[in-house]
């Protein structure tokens, strides 16, 4: 890894989050709550917040509705979901999709509320330097996001073809050929 390596790593949803890591700096991570507007994701902040870091690689928590879910929540999930692509993509950053089952399982995170707590708990122990982005409970998107950018620190900028590339994992290609890690 270069030092001029960033990451940004997107946990989609109204209460999701958006991080940006510097694997050369391992301790710390610049993370903010995802920016909603009249309770939509607003893309043009996050696009915006992106050029302003300059990131070299995106990693996406490849997302779908709940059986729970009803219509419309569904369909806001979908959105924000789709507005993420839509503003990395626009900002011409190589980005893979990554399912929760994948990144969790690396991380050894449960599911639910357990693994929420989980999250936040590691997060905390991975980025010291940053754990006032962590401290309250519902923290638990931004400590996704921030465990989503290491585990592509770990799994994808770290193989021998990410340093080549510039975009590479371990999983089949989807749009804009960034492979899907999870599927």
């Amino acid at each position: 890894m270069t030092a001029e390596t960033c990451i940004v790593a997107i946990d989609p949803g109204l209460t999701g989050a958006v991080a940006f890591y510097f694997p050369s700096a391992p301790d710390r991570v610049a993370v903010e709550d995802m920016p909603v507007v009249d309770g939509e994701v607003e893309p043009a902040s996050i696009i915006r917040r992106i050029r302003q870091m300059g990131p070299t690689i995106g990693i996406i928590e490849r997302v779908g509705p709940m059986p729970r879910d009803g219509a419309v929540q569904a369909f806001r999930f979908g959105s924000a979901y789709a507005a993420a692509k839509v503003a990395v993509a626009a900002c011409e950053v190589p980005y893979h999709l990554v399912t929760p089952n994948k990144w969790k399982t690396h991380f050894r995170i449960a599911g639910g509320d357990t693994g929420k707590e989980q999250s936040r708990a590691l997060a905390l122990q991975f980025f010291p330097a940053s754990a006032e982005r962590f401290a309250r409970k519902k923290d638990h998107g931004r400590a996704e996001a921030a465990l989503i950018a290491r585990y592509a620190a770990e799994k994808i900028v770290g193989s021998t073809a990410a340093a080549r590339s510039g975009c590479a994992g371990d999983g089949e290609a989807v749009a804009s050929a960034s492979p899907d890690l999870g599927a």
